[in-house]
């Protein structure tokens, strides 16, 4: 049976993953800057050959200053948008200390999937363009990347841990979503419940509105754009799934998923993004300070680009 949006989505974990798995999960994790590996590649990892095939045709774009850059180009956006379209209030007295956490902050919570987010949404974008024929500009020739480097990963709040009005918004943004599962980003912002109950009040007034919808489908626009402009041949295609040894089926269901997953962060970029603005007082405070990802982003002069990097 073919995966659909809604079904059990299987993640392969880095104890349980076959040793060359997890090879490519160091190297996915390095590349990146994590202390974790992200969601997407535990997907992934469900189907080995695949995870193979597709880390040696990404790891180049993974490794190049450009393919940073244009994650925070997507940031930028998401940023703009929301100061642009959305009334967002101020949370940023609720409730930011003593969670937990081993001395992380709310802030560093929000810097790591501003930072992440954007990025999985490239490979996932790039990756689908690869299912159809070669994506990217090989022509570009990479810079060595320069990224930041996560010490620790944000906690996640356990189901036992919430009460039922976190579990409430949890299952609102997982129905919206289309995930069968509670997203990490939620997790991890959960753990601040006077901030996180707030937060969700005001990011459920927003989806009522048809800009919501109208951001998140812009955002994916943006994302497939960009990763042609990615350094690098990119091609998996169908064959070249069943030449790796996937059936029929397991092919078609590497393609639902990653369709799906591109959905979902998609609306996650804007989700971490509504959290950020709530966070820093909202859409009206004055001299707000712009997010590191952000910023560098509207830093690099306007006829800058990857072409000329």
């Amino acid at each position: 049976m073919r995966w659909r949006r809604g079904n059990r989505l299987n993640l392969v974990g880095e104890s349980e993953a076959p040793l060359r798995t997890r090879e490519i999960f160091d190297e996915v994790r390095h590349s990146l800057g994590l202390p974790a590996v992200p969601l997407l590649y535990q997907a992934y990892a469900a189907y080995p050959e695949f995870l193979e095939i597709h880390w040696q045709a990404f790891r180049p774009a993974a490794q190049s200053r450009q393919f940073f850059w244009l994650g925070a180009r997507l940031a930028a956006e998401s940023y703009t948008r929301i100061h642009n379209y959305f009334n967002v209030g101020s949370l940023a007295s609720r409730e930011l200390h003593g969670n937990g956490t081993a001395g992380i902050s709310l802030a560093q919570v929000l810097d790591y999937y501003q930072y992440l987010d954007p990025l999985l949404l490239l490979i996932a974008s790039a990756q689908m363009q690869a299912f159809e024929g070669p994506a990217g500009a090989e022509q570009i020739a990479p810079q060595p990347a320069q990224h930041p480097n996560f010490a620790v990963s944000p906690r996640l709040l356990e189901d036992d841990e919430a009460p039922p009005a976190l579990h409430r918004i949890w299952d609102e943004r997982r129905r919206l979503l289309e995930l069968a599962f509670i997203s990490d980003e939620h997790r991890a912002l959960a753990c601040w419940p006077g901030f996180y109950q707030g937060y969700g009040r005001v990011l459920q007034e927003s989806m009522q509105s048809p800009l919501f919808t109208d951001c998140q489908y812009r955002i994916g626009e943006s994302a497939f754009g960009l990763a042609r402009e990615l350094p690098a041949k990119l091609e998996t295609s169908f064959p070249q799934l069943l030449d790796a040894g996937l059936s029929d089926e397991q092919a078609a269901s590497v393609v639902h998923i990653n369709e799906a997953l591109c959905q979902a962060f998609s609306g996650l970029i804007l989700d971490i993004t509504f959290a950020r603005v709530a966070f820093e007082g909202g859409t009206h405070r004055e001299g707000r300070a712009r997010p590191a990802a952000v910023a560098e982003a509207e830093a690099k002069p306007a006829d800058s680009s990857t072409h000329a990097a």
